[in-house]
């Protein structure tokens, strides 16, 4: 599980990370930054604070990402699904208790997929938390179009050769969880893109539905 950096130097800021995006909650100014090579990605407040006596900055909410070449042994390996798609798996979020249900963790997203061209996945394992957290963003994200992917069949819900956006609750809940230990649903990830972008690539095509 994620353990989250409470603070990270201006130094480390500066080397590692590039700022994505830039905006305003509750009186601060906060940074979402990105590191594409680790790969990482966080909220951190851009004022600087002073910790037993080192400058830093706090983070407020922490990403764990993974690259793969494959989503597990002899799975369908995912980036056979799009073409010149930056395809990373989520393996862990966290945001800090005291700054929860201020919607972080969905601007974080949002800020990767529409700022860095980024396609994200979940990880194959979906904690309760994990998985209200997507379906919050596939119910009320207007900037991500959310998708069901089972990577052994290598293909997109309902898996007739359309594509449908997950909206929270138009797919059977039964057909994207497997509750442990019951593995039945392992292979099946969730896919968030850019949706004006998976628009235009559908645009025409009778196969996307939403």
């Amino acid at each position: 599980m994620i353990v989250m950096p409470t603070t990270y130097s201006p130094m480390t800021v500066a080397r590692a990370f590039k700022q994505v995006e830039e905006f305003e909650l509750s009186g601060r100014l906060l940074h979402v930054i990105y590191d594409p090579q680790t790969p990482r990605a966080a909220i951190i407040e851009a004022d600087i604070e002073t910790f037993e006596g080192v400058p830093r900055h706090r983070v407020v909410a922490a990403l764990d990402l993974q690259r793969k070449p494959t989503l597990g042994k002899d799975i369908v390996a995912v980036e056979r699904c799009w073409e010149d798609a930056n395809i990373i798996q989520v393996e862990g979020i966290c945001v800090d208790p005291a700054e929860r249900d201020k919607g972080l963790a969905t601007r974080l997203y949002e800020a990767l997929i529409l700022h860095c061209g980024i396609t994200l996945v979940s990880d194959f394992d979906q904690y309760e938390g994990g998985k209200m957290l997507w379906q919050k963003i596939a119910r009320e994200s207007d900037q991500i179009a959310v998708f069901v992917l089972d990577t052994e069949q290598g293909a997109f819900w309902p898996y007739d050769g359309s594509k449908v956006i997950y909206d929270g609750g138009c797919i059977p809940e039964e057909r994207i969880w497997s509750i442990s230990p019951d593995q039945k649903c392992h292979g099946v990830v969730l896919v968030a893109e850019n949706r004006q972008r998976a628009n235009q690539m559908m645009e025409g095509s009778s196969g996307y539905r939403i």
